[in-house]
């Protein structure tokens, strides 16, 4: 069994941390979904009280590198520049590095978002994505699993997995690999992925179809890489949840056969939700004190909003421990951790 411990002096300095690095037995890793809010305005850029992304992309490193993940999957890293780099993709992959990640790599052939080249093969535009989701592991931990047959990773659009669907949505980015943990979990199929945050009917449908052809869409590539009946770990800013949008996409997801990694045993701040803007704070993704849920006749439990998601599907997953990851100063967020308008989402998963 592994241990990793992070950060034991903060609490010698008086600060709260609820978050804690799981402990993970052989056969199972540690998964991390993470909205890091995009670096520019635009489609894919937290808006609501947002500092700009230089001032935040070290917080994001840090939630990441302490993390204790073995599978990041990263949403709203955009195409958008940064100082000093040409995109906050580069960026990002370039401050998760010195952790021990790197961002999957994929082949042009198996990359619908690669930028257009002309007849002497030199750049003639833009990238035909709406760039989101990133996906990316621990090379201390994972490695990418060689599949018998085509490519062991791909970067497509959501309108390859749900044809059809609305224009706004149809271009935005989907990353997945075969992946392998080091210490015999596995292999799997990994997805990093993000739905549109627009409240329209289209927008909507657009999600609700996704969440109906996943499941078809993972057979489909599968098979074509002769892994039929691998196990799938999907994360993902799903944009839904179940007071809003009780028939939403994270509903068809679990009528098709996925598994929420909050049906796990143990969990960890689920009082606290996953986004920050909340009517309760006048919609700020970056409020001085976070939102916390009380248990009432509707909840219950207290349980609070999730739209970001860790989903299992296939044979041979256990969902063993699920955590919204906050750092806290009392009852105020930490300064020093709060790099995005969404909490990190982290899930500990066993594999037959």
């Amino acid at each position: 069994m592994r241990r990793v411990l992070a950060l034991g002096v903060i609490a010698g300095l008086g600060l709260t941390m609820l978050t804690a690095t799981p402990s993970v037995a052989a056969g199972s890793l540690v998964f991390a979904s993470f909205n890091v809010c995009g670096a520019k305005p635009g489609p894919t850029q937290c808006t609501n009280g947002a500092t700009p992304w230089e001032s935040r992309r070290e917080k994001v490193a840090r939630v990441i590198a302490e993390s204790g993940a073995d599978v990041l999957g990263l949403q709203e890293v955009t195409n958008n520049a940064t100082a000093g780099v040409k995109t906050q993709v580069e960026d990002v992959a370039r401050l998760i590095a010195p952790s021990g990640y790197v961002p999957i790599s994929v082949a042009d052939a198996d990359n619908e978002c690669r930028r257009p080249r002309d007849a002497a093969g030199q750049l003639a535009g833009p990238s035909p994505c709406e760039t989101t989701a990133l996906l990316a592991y621990k090379t201390s931990t994972v490695s990418v699993f060689p599949t018998p047959q085509g490519s062991s990773t791909g970067r497509v659009m959501l309108q390859s997995i749900a044809p059809g669907i609305d224009p706004g949505s149809a271009n935005r980015s989907v990353e997945w690999a075969y992946l392998r943990g080091n210490n015999g979990a596995g292999p799997f199929l990994a997805i990093s992925l993000h739905t549109d945050s627009d409240k329209g009917a289209g927008a909507e449908a657009a999600r609700v179809a996704v969440g109906l052809a996943l499941a078809g869409w993972v057979g489909n590539v599968n098979a074509s890489r002769g892994m039929t009946g691998t196990p799938v770990i999907l994360m993902a800013d799903l944009n839904s949840y179940a007071a809003r949008q009780p028939n939403g996409v994270q509903k068809m997801l679990t009528n098709t056969g996925w598994v929420d990694a909050f049906t796990a045993k143990i969990k960890k701040n689920v009082q606290y939700p996953t986004i920050n803007s909340n009517p309760a704070n006048g919609n700020n993704g970056f409020p001085v004190n976070p939102y916390m849920a009380r248990p009432n006749k509707k909840n219950p439990k207290g349980y609070a909003t999730r739209i970001d998601y860790i989903f299992g599907f296939g044979p041979g997953i256990t969902m063993v421990s699920y955590e919204h990851v906050m750092y806290l100063n009392g009852r105020a967020h930490n300064p020093d951790y709060q790099a995005s308008d969404h909490q990190m989402v982290r899930a500990t998963i066993a594999f037959a």
